[in-house]
């Protein structure tokens, strides 16, 4: 039996990798490098003291050690700093859409807060555990540790996770561990939608009634964890006891982690809706309390659950859904919180949604068009009279339909008939078309690649058979280039980060199989015409959307994912440099980058795009103009508690783009040291980085996008 037991190597620093990083970053962005940095040299706190054992020495140790003070800024005397301001830091805000004209502000934690996370989640990883087990309505809450060792036999193969799965679902066993604690039942909000436990609720009472918390992260007051784990009155009474208890040491860590803002937690990482967890947990326990006092039992008069801040309460009498509201109110009040009336919803038998209404209307339009078959020659199901191609070859009958004219009207209509809005069925659709283009994909690979091998190999020699699979070929380029045709139709009226994450998906898809060469020629088997028919669309689709939306403060990650997909075209399929200009804002006349809305994310992600390429020298040049200002304009004082600086810096030295000469020049404006007297200890980090680092967050070469979309769609939160 042990010699079939598999242990995955995440210890304790795995936090980082899953509980630490809002899941809307670029795709290029991950915590992998820093991982493997931290358990390669075996860093760690001791106490408020950051400790390491490495086998480094001479010039080696003292770039490491500098590498460190970037890293996580303890460059500083203790004697004239109280050692706990050590963890004091500025996270790296920023911005994506939300809704209509709206923002949802997200943030990247300091490094240093980054280790202290591992210390705390290490320290308290079962009193967390046991305050998220005190309510009965919450349907996503830690219940344990997740495993990292597995049997290699059946059972395992039984038990595995989903690859789909952002959390770690209790009862499975995964090979990729996504989330440092497992969840009890539902991974996602639509899973509850679509589980038993949604539809018993749905026949047993008359009245769903959905409503969530306000602004719920802004509105939380830090100290109130305390008042969750201990008790309002007992800390009120006693302070100090509070901030010796674990709820106290959460506090601190998530004040820091915001500047020392009490006022909100930050919204983006999954300690928060743990921390916020914690606080509902208590509020919905008193709730169901003080609702036994009246009289009424859950699930027996009432059902009701919660999915982080939304709650959903089935009953059938009335009154008793405005004295559990009532209640939830008060509660709610206590901890200086309150529900959002606007999103307050009533439905009553037969209870469904709007949502569902669209859902199964969209279900059955994707199911009629596109169509796409391959069946063998005696089986005539799956062929309709209507279908616009239909070639019969050798064993095989492929047929393609799609109208994409009639498909957008009916997707219209139904979104009107429906009474929903675009964004509230986007990822869905999105994600339908995903499993449609994966699924005819590989079935078309499979055939196709059969019968050109046998043509290669001389058993089809038939001109009329030859010519036959080269129009079967055409024809596939056609559908997909309608289907690239309606996604970018229905992803440019609502463009989110999750619907751009799922676009690119599918983009990254339909490239994969564009891109594949023969194993023994290594030439590629789709012809050059077909490939850039899919190329240039997805070129000139991803050039509207980036000419549409011109850079701003909150519409930067959605836009840069498309640069991620469209690097990964041929070389001649590249937004011209005018378009390129106008998008992140570059001024002709002054000949230089405008306005100051570049930040760290979309720096290395430009970065990342020009690459090597000869064809942006004026962007890039300017662009590393406007990193040097950039930087200039944060006080020194605030540069290395700056999470944005302490990454861009980082990255910008393993950068293999750029000059080591203006990695000097960055490092010296970082350290506010003249260029000639830190010349030296700046090549020494830049060498010790290109001897041992590779990277820091930014997977500058060898990049797969394929393989980081997969990585990224099972972090997922919401669908």
């Amino acid at each position: 039996m042990s010699k079939r037991k598999k242990h995955i190597q995440y210890p304790k620093e795995r936090a980082i990798l899953s509980d630490v990083l809002p899941y809307e970053t670029p795709i290029t962005f991950s915590n992998r490098y820093l991982y493997r940095f931290l358990v390669d040299n075996n860093i760690f706190l001791n106490g408020d003291k950051i400790e390491f054992k490495n086998e480094f020495i001479g010039d080696d140790l003292i770039a490491f050690k500098e590498t460190l003070k970037i890293l996580f800024h303890h460059e500083f005397d203790v004697q004239k700093e109280n050692t706990e301001y050590r963890f004091r830091k500025i996270p790296f805000v920023y911005r994506v859409t939300h809704k209509e004209k709206d923002f949802r502000e997200l943030a990247l934690i300091h490094p240093m807060n980054q280790l202290k996370l591992i210390k705390f989640y290490d320290d308290f990883k079962e009193s967390i555990l046991y305050s998220c087990s005190i309510s009965n309505f919450s349907i996503r809450k830690p219940v344990e540790v997740a495993k990292f060792s597995f049997f290699n036999d059946k059972l395992h193969q039984l038990n595995k996770g989903d690859k789909n799965d952002f959390l770690e679902l209790s009862g499975r066993e995964y090979e990729d561990l996504k989330t440092f604690f497992s969840y009890k039942k539902y991974t996602n909000i639509y899973k509850f939608y679509e589980d038993y436990r949604y539809h018993r609720a749905e026949k047993k009472y008359n009245f769903l009634f959905k409503f969530d918390i306000a602004k719920c992260f802004d509105s939380i007051y830090t100290h109130s964890i305390s008042w969750a784990v201990l008790g309002l009155d007992t800390v009120k009474e006693n302070v100090d006891v509070s901030t010796k208890n674990y709820s106290g040491i959460f506090d601190k860590f998530v004040q820091y982690s915001n500047y020392g803002e009490t006022n909100g937690i930050l919204i983006g990482p999954e300690f928060s809706r743990i921390f916020a967890e914690i606080i509902l947990q208590r509020i919905d326990k008193t709730v169901e309390e003080k609702i036994k006092l009246k009289g009424f039992f859950n699930k027996t008069d009432y059902e009701l659950y919660r999915y982080v801040d939304d709650y959903f309460l089935f009953c059938d009498d009335d009154s008793l859904k405005e004295e559990i509201f009532k209640i939830f109110k008060h509660e709610l009040k206590e901890y200086k919180m309150s529900f959002n009336n606007s999103k307050t919803i009533e439905y009553k038998k037969p209870i469904i949604t709007e949502i569902t209404i669209a859902k199964e209307k969209i279900n059955k339009l994707f199911s009629e068009n596109p169509r796409f078959s391959i069946k063998e020659d005696d089986k005539k199901d799956g062929y309709k009279e209507e279908d616009k191609e239909n070639i019969e070859i050798l064993n095989h009958k492929f047929s393609f339909f799609f109208n994409p004219d009639n498909l957008i009207t009916q997707y219209k209509i139904l979104i009107k008939e429906s009474s929903v809005d675009y964004k509230d069925v986007l990822n869905y659709s999105l994600a339908l078309l995903n499993n449609i283009v994966e699924k005819n994909l590989v079935v078309f690979e499979e055939i196709y690649i059969s019968y050109k091998t046998k043509i290669k190999s001389k058993e089809i020699n038939d001109k009329s058979d030859i010519n036959k699979l080269d129009k079967i070929e055409d024809s596939l380029t056609s559908h997909m280039v309608n289907f690239i045709d309606f996604v970018f139709f229905i992803y440019s009226v609502s463009p989110r980060v999750n619907s751009t994450i799922k676009t690119c998906h599918i983009l990254s898809k339909i490239l994969t199989f564009y891109k594949l060469k023969d194993k023994t020629d290594n030439k590629y088997i789709i012809s050059t015409n077909n490939r850039n028919r899919i190329f240039k669309k997805i070129l000139d689709e991803s050039s509207l959307i980036i000419k549409k939306n011109s850079i701003s403060e909150y519409a930067q990650i959605e836009t840069f994912y498309l640069l991620t997909v469209i690097k990964e075209l041929d070389r001649d399929f590249r937004i011209p440099e005018i378009r390129l200009a106008n998008f992140i804002g570059y001024d002709e006349e002054k000949n230089e980058i405008r306005d100051n809305k570049l930040n760290y994310f979309s720096i290395v992600v430009l970065l990342f795009y020009f690459g090597h390429s000869k064809k942006y020298p004026k962007l890039k040049l300017n662009l590393l103009k406007y990193i040097e200002n950039y930087i200039k304009k944060v006080p020194f004082e605030k540069r290395g508690k700056s999470s944005e600086l302490s990454h861009l810096v980082l990255d910008l030295l393993a950068c293999p783009f750029i000059e080591d000469i203006y990695k000097i020049k960055i490092y010296s404006i970082y350290k506010n040291y003249s260029l000639k007297s830190e010349l030296f200890s700046a090549r020494k980090v830049i060498y010790f980085n290109k001897k041992y680092g590779a990277y820091w967050f930014t997977k500058w070469e060898r990049f797969n996008l394929a393989k980081e979309l997969e990585y990224k769609k099972s972090q997922e939160v919401y669908s």
